[in-house]
């Protein structure tokens, strides 16, 4: 800059110079003394003629000595009409200073000629030539740049033909308005207007843009929402207006809501959207199938219509912003085509009847639907969840067997089951159950091991962790709970009495909020314990020989007990010349020499008989066996194997 000054007039500097020093001795409270002046590192020689020259001068305050300051960079730049205006608060009389009298009067010229195009601008606006009065606007904007009514006219006498896009466009964003025209976009050699609509408060305003976005497309960051603008590029050679400028249309600065999405459910629409900023709030108009309309309360992001007849409907979504004014204006508004379906009615209650091995399903709701038992992976639904997607993505319907007596669930599962009821696209997820069908177990049997016990053995089912064993026996029942490990280690060994007991064995449940199959009971009879023994009695001797042998025979039973359907019991001799003999090792590994049956010892209870003379030689071993009937149930007490050899 003061390069600049040194090249128009060499004295420009030192005029400078003065103007400061001159501001700095008014305000001085001792500015009137030359030894101030000296004190300010000015020569002693000039003191006193700048004493003077801050004595004569007329004091400018503030606002004055900016006006002096800027009129000059504004004249520079063509911004006449601010020049004019810093002008008028000059207060010093051009006479005294050739350079500023010949700048005023410039300025007063141009203005004069500004003023001469615009009236005629007007005139030709007014008699319907557009073209003339554009071309006298474009002159008075070339005078003075910053001329609000040339820029105002070139607006209205350029703009683009209704319902044909101008050469500029607009697109208008939640925050922000982007422009874009053919060729250069380099914002030094255009200038963009933005031109707010006049209203009965305030004439149509004017504002500069200069901003623009990461991609260096020109932007307007800050409309005003709610107003109707039109953008105007004018293309500047040399700080002034070279032709006519590009015009956008009319674009009311109201964006609309983005990301809308809208499902439908039972009589009802839901819809979602992201609300722009700026907006007060969002109005939501819905027209039914049968063309009316109603108003849906919006709480910013979304709404929810409910009770809707099965159709296609129609919403309408509007943004409302406040206007510089204090008005509420509406955006035109995003539109969306919504169809309600007819949704199943949803189950409302789930019940499970279990029997032997199989399980019966009943429910409550659903009767326009086709309800379905599936078993949901994972969590399921909330009962009364909506599921919209198309029932080929539902899980698999149960694949149970099914039987005249209900449905058969794999044993050792435990199973949640789900209803849903689908109706076409449509499916609503119902109540859900949880079914356990525990392994049966198999291979029980019980047999008595003496004093008191009986040995429960029995396949154990699966990966059950713990099993019940009941007794009930003499009116009574106990239970016993055994778990796999021990099971696996110790065996089971229960107490029993000598009565007849019924013995059953199940699985536990793994939970207490589950509806159990019970599958085929383990169940078996442990018999009254019930004994036949026997014992030799030798014969007396007489002189010369001895007696036969007896055997002596008894059957005892519990008090109370029925002992029929006995085994027969058979005595067989073994004389294989061994000494001592050999003791038979099954019914027929000898010589039978006793035979009762069961019905004899039933009516006897104890039965003595003599042992055939001739029937082996001494010595001999004898043993006695149970054969037929309840042999298997029956207990046969032996003597000592020592009395049984007969010499």
């Amino acid at each position: 800059m003061l390069e600049d000054l040194h090249g128009q007039n060499p004295l420009s500097l030192r005029q400078v110079l003065l103007y400061q020093l001159i501001e700095i001795l008014q305000n001085h409270p001792q500015g009137g003394r030359a030894a101030t002046v000296v004190s300010l590192g000015i020569d002693p020689d000039e003191a006193a003629a700048l004493v003077e020259a801050a004595r004569v001068r007329l004091r400018l305050t503030p606002r004055q000595r900016t006006a002096a300051e800027e009129m000059e960079d504004h004249w520079k730049h063509g911004r006449l009409r601010r020049a004019a205006r810093l002008a008028a608060e000059l207060p010093l009389d051009g006479g005294q200073d050739p350079l500023l009298a010949r700048r005023l009067a410039c300025i007063a010229a141009r203005i004069r000629e500004t003023n001469v195009a615009l009236d005629a601008a007007r005139r030709f606006e007014r008699a319907g030539n557009a073209e003339a009065a554009a071309d006298r606007y474009l002159r008075a904007a070339r005078l003075a740049g910053d001329c609000s009514r040339a820029t105002r006219g070139l607006v209205r006498t350029h703009r683009p033909a209704e319902g044909t896009p101008g050469a500029l466009s607009v697109n208008l964003t939640a925050e922000s308005v982007t422009l874009a025209w053919p060729g250069d976009t380099d914002l030094t050699s255009w200038r963009i207007i933005r031109v707010t609509r006049d209203t009965q408060q305030r004439p149509a305003s004017l504002a500069e843009i200069n901003e623009q976005a990461k991609d260096g497309a020109p932007r307007d960051l800050r409309p005003p929402f709610g107003d109707e603008v039109r953008y105007a590029v004018f293309p500047v050679r040399d700080g002034v207006v070279d032709s006519p400028p590009l015009v956008s249309r009319a674009l009311l600065v109201a964006p609309e809501v983005s990301g809308l999405r809208t499902t439908d459910g039972r009589a009802r629409i839901e819809a979602t959207w992201t609300q722009p900023t700026a907006a007060v709030g969002v109005s939501v108009a819905l027209t039914g199938p049968d063309g009316r309309t109603s108003q849906i309360d919006a709480l910013g992001s979304g709404c929810t219509a409910h009770g809707l007849r099965t159709g296609e409907h129609h919403l309408r979504i509007r943004c409302r912003y406040r206007t510089s004014d204090g008005e509420e204006v509406e955006s035109p508004g995003v539109r969306a085509r919504v169809t309600v379906h007819p949704w199943p009615s949803p189950v409302l209650k789930l019940t499970a009847t279990a029997q032997v091995g199989c399980v019966q399903f009943g429910w409550t709701g659903g009767e326009d639907a086709d309800v379905r038992l599936v078993e949901w992976p994972g969590e399921p639904p909330v009962p009364g969840t909506e599921l919209p997607g198309p029932p080929s993505e539902l899980p698999v319907p149960l694949p149970w067997k099914h039987t005249s007596a209900g449905r058969v669930p794999q044993p050792g599962t435990l199973t949640r089951i789900t209803a849903v009821a689908v109706l076409g696209e449509r499916a609503v997820a119902g109540p859900s159950i949880r079914i356990e069908a525990p392994r049966p177990v198999t291979a029980l049997t019980v047999e008595r091991t003496g004093m008191g016990l009986a040995r429960v053995t029995f396949d154990w089912p699966g990966d059950a962790g713990q099993l019940s064993v009941v007794r009930e026996q003499d009116g009574h029942r106990e239970e016993h709970r055994v778990t796999r490990t021990v099971f696996l280690r110790e065996g089971l060994l229960i107490p029993v009495g000598p009565t007849k007991a019924h013995i059953r064995v199940t699985p536990t449940v793994r939970t207490t909020s589950a509806t159990v199959v019970p599958p085929a009971c383990a169940e078996t009879t442990l018999p009254a314990d019930i004994a036949i023994a026997y014992c030799i009695l030798p014969g007396a001797r007489r002189r010369l020989r001895r007696k036969p042998a007896i055997v002596r025979v008894t059957l005892s039973s519990p008090p109370g007990e029925s002992a029929t359907d006995l085994p027969e019991f058979v005595l067989v001799a073994r004389d294989d010349g061994a000494s001592p003999p050999v003791r038979p090792r099954h019914p027929a590994d000898g010589t039978t020499v006793l035979r009762l049956s069961g019905e004899e010892l039933h009516h006897a209870g104890t039965i003595e008989r003599e042992i055939a003379v001739g029937a082996c030689r001494p010595p001999y071993a004898l043993r006695g066996f149970l054969l037929g009937g309840r042999a298997a149930s029956v207990r046969l007490e032996e003597p000592s194997p020592a009395t049984l050899v007969v010499r």
